[in-house]
């Protein structure tokens, strides 16, 4: 007889931090989880499950949204997308800060 173990499912917030450890990305809000799961992006759901009025999602499913999510941008040739790309434009835009940010009055520049 063959046992099947249900993945452990965790509380969104906890859900959003897995999320932030595996991409590398800052962490999404929770809200943007219970999204995903009920209305989905580009057509594909986040699987979760809402129980006693909290959602809760599961590591593989949030590891098998995020390879779904990645091989349609793939297929459609959309390199702007997905987690390594919206991390690379962050950086871009807080080097751009520290580049142009004005200057305090009466403090000597290094």
């Amino acid at each position: 007889m063959q046992t099947t173990t249900k993945p452990k499912l965790l509380p969104v917030n906890r859900a959003a931090a897995h999320w932030a450890a595996i991409t590398g990305t800052p962490r999404p809000h929770r809200s943007s989880l219970i999204r995903w799961a009920t209305k989905g992006v580009r057509g594909i759901r986040l699987r979760g499950e809402h129980i006693a009025g909290r959602w809760y999602v599961s590591e593989q499913a949030i590891e098998e949204f995020l390879r779904q999510t990645t091989q349609l941008d793939e297929q459609r040739g959309d390199r702007s997308a997905g987690p390594a790309r919206a991390a690379q434009v962050q950086r871009t835009l807080d080097d751009l800060d520290r580049v142009i940010a004005p200057k305090r009055p009466g403090r000597k520049a290094k």
